[in-house]
């Protein structure tokens, strides 16, 4: 039996121009491309469409069409089918409630008309695809000084209606912002967040088929409390990336083990990145790309890393294709940093 290698930090060469750093964006993954949106660096808001080719590793700025955002940042976008849907955030202004869609096929922006009452402006919240149609709005912060928000909102995609469910049960999540959000099964995950200078670590599960939440119960040792770190899903398994707390950045790994309700610390090799927070992290298949947010000297950055899980692979296998490109355009800068053995390990055969 082969032996299963670690998860390992790496840092691609990419190619085209360098994007300009920023914070509060957002990524997501389609079709062997990452596509990034708006985000902020200093007083700059951006309205831009970045492209990541990751075969290539190179970076492009998306032309498009139709009825544009405009700036935005802190906002929350998820994928449905080809499209990417973006709603709420800061246009460098003031907190906004406006749904805008994007066809990443054609590179058409447009304003759905919707049906319903949608949810109040807000910023820093998630937004979440739960059973392929239904996207989740959670919390975040509203309008105005300290209101921080534990509301749920629902878009039906198919017909383009909101409805504010009733949530039912006695439990309610406390109010925050910069927390994570994803989807297992019918479930969503809520991890961590913040509500001015209280910072979250629990778990808090809402079912999406009956409306209520619950606390989950999780086993072992934990990140703590954290805000402003990206959390994403790849199969039952929730991974809890970098992230601010207890004045703390962190740039440590943590995996949420749904079915067996356990916490672990991603043993990770290679040159150990700076912790960040309000990055972006998308999975493609089994390899995690990070891009951007604040450093631990709080100065955005603009940095591309993939965290490779190589023990997630079958057979415990990295994924061969994505390692010759990596492995190609390797930044000879980071290299002096490993330890011999690491590289060698990295140039697949």
């Amino acid at each position: 039996m082969e032996r299963r290698r670690k998860a390992m930090w790496l840092y691609p060469k990419v190619v085209g121009f360098n994007p300009p750093e920023r914070w509060g964006h957002s990524a997501c993954f389609f079709e062997g491309v990452v596509y990034v949106f708006g985000g902020c660096c200093g007083g700059l808001h951006f309205s831009d469409v970045l492209t990541l080719n990751v075969e290539t590793m190179a970076w492009s700025s998306m032309a498009t069409t139709g009825q544009r955002p405009g700036t935005r940042d802190s906002h929350g976008a998820a994928l449905v089918g080809h499209r990417m849907l973006v709603f709420g955030g800061t246009n460098g202004g003031k907190k906004v409630n406006d749904l805008h869609v994007l066809d990443l096929r054609t590179g058409e922006w447009t304003r759905p008309q919707c049906k319903g009452a949608p949810p109040s402006p807000r910023e820093s919240h998630t937004v979440t695809v739960v059973g392929g149609d239904r996207l989740v709005v959670f919390g975040g912060s509203g309008e105005g000084e300290g209101n921080y928000l534990s509301d749920v909102h629902v878009l039906d995609v198919p017909t383009m209606t909101w409805y504010t469910p009733e949530v039912k049960g006695d439990y309610a999540p406390a109010p925050r912002d910069s927390h994570g959000a994803v989807a297992v099964g019918g479930r969503l995950f809520v991890y961590g967040g913040d509500c001015g200078d209280r910072y979250h670590g629990e778990v808090d599960v809402l079912d999406v088929d009956t409306m209520a939440w619950s606390r989950f119960p999780v086993k072992g040792a934990s990140p703590g409390v954290r805000a402003g770190h990206a959390a994403i899903s790849v199969g039952s398994k929730v991974y809890i990336i970098g992230g601010v707390g207890d004045k703390k950045y962190y740039s440590d790994v943590w995996v949420l083990d749904v079915a067996n309700r356990s916490w672990s610390q991603l043993e990770v090799c290679g040159q150990q990145p700076q912790g960040r927070f309000s990055h972006t992290a998308v999975a493609m298949n089994t390899d995690i790309a990070i891009y951007g947010g604040c450093g631990e000297d709080e100065r955005p950055l603009n940095e591309l890393l993939i965290l490779q899980l190589g023990s997630e692979h079958p057979n415990g296998r990295y994924n061969i294709s994505m390692c010759k490109v990596l492995s190609n355009h390797w930044s000879q800068e980071k290299r002096k940093f490993l330890r011999s053995e690491t590289v060698s390990s990295l140039i697949c055969h």
